[in-house]
């Protein structure tokens, strides 16, 4: 299991002083990376606060590029170390690169705001404990959701709620491509026109196979359960094995196929997990059309709450990542904790499922675990050979 780490073993953080840094704050913005998200929050910022703007890092310095910029640096550290920049915006995503450069800006007590949903969700809690040791500050409104304001409510209006349930449809990929399913394509179809359109990149696995559904699950369960939550243990089913026989078998009984990623109180426990699931028509989990996202939160005291907007693309994204530079520039106290302690542990989410087989189909009478799937097709097996077992998403379940 893993557990933030109360210290941070890094000579470089230990040389800095919460004083030292605080004497030294400017109000410099550098961005680092100027693809889809990065360029859309470099317009932006050099439309609102072009002097504010002092480096933009680029893989290639000589690409055109539709932003309005004739300085682009090719050394990204440069950027971090300026003494002139306050706040480092990291575009660049993934693991690698991105974390080295945002563990840099912390460790020199630099605020960070970053759309990586990949990096805050397997290193986000002692990235955040850290940030608090150097006193910088970690903002990621934009890895979950776009532009739905998701994080800031539940760090804010809602921090002191006790949170039931949170999740939703989270990914805007895999919601195109069934949402063109339910029209009448095959997967193959609508994943390649998603392609197309710019909603699923040329490798769709991160997407179709729930990862990054993953990822924003792990992030808002985290702040929903007030632990440090990381996405490894967050259990998944993807799309890819879905066909139009799954999507029709939905409609005849008015549900609609979606994939969820729900993590929820049980008892004492957590349950988790993403998957495709049926869902009523009338269900805020039905809406979303197109790439959409829809995030419901249902608390003991504010009953349930539902967000819903674009879940993505540059122009959304980029709203939500000024929004943090803004904060960060004024100063705004973070609205993310660092949480102390071990990480959150979660069970897999439990739902009714529709079993599929030759000749039939019939629905459990009783909540399945999502690790259990292939076991229930084994048990009705005795019917017929099983051609789907899809769970059915209902909130008594």
């Amino acid at each position: 299991m893993h557990t933030v780490p109360k210290v941070l073993c890094s000579s470089e953080a230990a040389s800095i002083s919460t004083a030292t840094v605080t004497a030294q704050r400017v109000n410099g913005i550098g961005l680092l990376g100027c693809g889809t998200v990065g360029s859309s929050v470099a317009r932006r910022l050099l439309e609102l606060h072009p002097e504010l703007v002092r480096g933009i890092a680029v893989r290639d310095p000589h690409k055109p590029r539709a932003v309005a910029w004739d300085d682009f640096d090719g050394d990204p550290f440069e950027v971090v170390d300026d003494p002139a920049v306050r706040v480092v915006v990291e575009c660049i995503g993934g693991v690698g690169l991105a974390r080295e450069l945002v563990l840099r800006a912390i460790a020199r007590g630099k605020d960070v705001v970053t759309a990586n949903k990949d990096l805050i969700a397997t290193e986000g809690p002692w990235l955040a404990a850290f940030a608090a040791r150097t006193g910088a500050t970690l903002r990621y409104e934009a890895a979950v959701g776009g532009a739905i304001p998701i994080v800031r409510a539940l760090a804010g209006s809602l921090g002191s709620e006790d949170v039931l349930e949170i999740g939703g449809v989270l990914n805007g990929t895999t919601n195109f491509v069934l949402d063109a399913m339910d029209a009448g394509a095959d997967y193959d179809e609508a994943l390649a026109q998603a392609q197309q359109l710019g909603f699923a990149e040329s490798d769709p696995r991160a997407d179709v196979d729930g990862h990054d559904a993953a990822h924003k699950l792990a992030i808002l369960a985290g702040l929903a359960f007030r632990q440090p939550s990381t996405s490894g243990g967050v259990l998944r089913h993807g799309i890819a094995a879905l066909g139009a026989a799954d999507v029709r078998a939905g409609a005849e009984r008015g549900w609609r196929l979606k994939l969820l990623a729900i993590a929820k109180r049980s008892g004492e426990a957590i349950e988790a997990g993403v998957t495709p699931a049926y869902v009523p028509l009338a269900h805020p989990f039905a809406q979303p059309r197109g790439a959409g996202n829809v995030v419901r939160v249902v608390g003991r005291g504010c009953g349930a709450l539902t967000f819903a907007g674009a879940g993505a693309g540059g122009d959304a994204t980029a709203s939500a990542v000024v929004a943090d530079i803004v904060a960060a520039l004024a100063g705004s106290e973070p609205h993310v904790a660092a949480h102390a302690g071990a990480d959150l542990v979660t069970q897999p989410l439990r739902a009714r499922v529709l079993v599929r087989f030759d000749g039939g189909s019939v629905v459990t009478p009783e909540p399945v675990p999502l690790d259990q799937l292939e076991a229930t097709a084994r048990v009705y097996g005795v019917h017929g050979a099983v051609r789907a077992v899809i769970p059915v998403w209902s909130d008594a379940a």
